[in-house]
């Protein structure tokens, strides 16, 4: 017998004996998701302008910097080429947000083209499920947000207006929905306004109701190519639309503040 396997089996009474065992380290759990505020807005409610000042007082903008590139991290070139900062608000008859992108090339297409091309995309549960895992359900909401044409040539076959597509559920009426965008010194402002019952929404809202909501920032500085991405969500890479990424979001009063 080798000289290890000796000292093996002579230790082995003396760890049954005093129930000493070397420790095993736990599995690294992943990381929470964000829950995210959404504040209610009193009177008068955010204009679908494309001016973005009447924001500024509204609480809760979350900044999307480097740590939120959920994919296309290999595409992606700093903060001048994708970043951004969202806010969100909501009143009993819409949901409204507004995001300032810093993007150093905008490319811009329209209908199904948007999801290839620059744009924001609003992925929303209305029935947040905690601990929900695989594809979306069939009543979510995925709608793409296009700023439209950035340097307009007077052409009105060629020139885009903002507007917005709903990818799915397909066949849905989603009327109603308004948007507006401008060119800013180092990217774009996008603001919209969602009525809640084409979100799904039934009823009326009211502080401390729930749902599933992630607003996305695509990059793409080649014409119908999409190089990266950032998320709300900025806890795991993102691999689909699926119900265990997107982030809780808990209606508030005008404080921002969940209770």
């Amino acid at each position: 017998m080798s000289l290890n396997k000796k000292l093996l089996y002579a230790a082995l009474p003396a760890l049954f004996l005093t129930g000493t065992f070397p420790a095993v380290a736990a599995p690294a759990q992943p990381a929470a998701r964000p829950v995210i505020a959404c504040p209610q807005k009193p009177d008068p409610p955010p204009v679908i302008d494309g001016d973005c000042s009447e924001w500024d007082n509204l609480p809760g903008a979350i900044t999307l910097d480097k740590s939120h590139i959920t994919w296309g991290g290999a595409q992606y070139q700093g903060e001048d080429d994708l970043s951004g900062t969202v806010r969100i608000c909501y009143d009993s008859n819409y949901f409204y947000f507004m995001v300032e992108v810093v993007d150093e090339a905008i490319k811009v297409a329209s209908d199904k083209n948007i999801f290839i091309s620059d744009h924001i995309e609003l992925d929303f549960a209305p029935n947040f499920k905690e601990n929900g895992k695989g594809r979306q359900p069939a009543d979510w909401r995925i709608i793409g947000f296009t700023p439209g044409t950035v340097e307009e040539s007077g052409d009105p076959l060629v020139d885009m207006d903002p507007d917005a597509l709903m990818a799915f559920p397909p066949n849905l009426a989603w009327e109603g929905i308004d948007v507006e965008a401008c060119v800013t010194e180092d990217g774009y402002m996008l603001e919209a306004r969602i009525p809640w019952k084409v979100l799904g929404v039934k009823g009326p809202v009211k502080p401390g109701m729930v749902f599933g909501m992630d607003i996305h920032i695509s990059d793409s500085d080649k014409d119908f190519v999409q190089e990266c991405m950032t998320s709300l969500n900025n806890t795991t890479p993102w691999k689909g639309r699926k119900q265990e990424n997107i982030p809780k979001m808990v209606l508030t009063g005008t404080d921002g503040k969940i209770k």
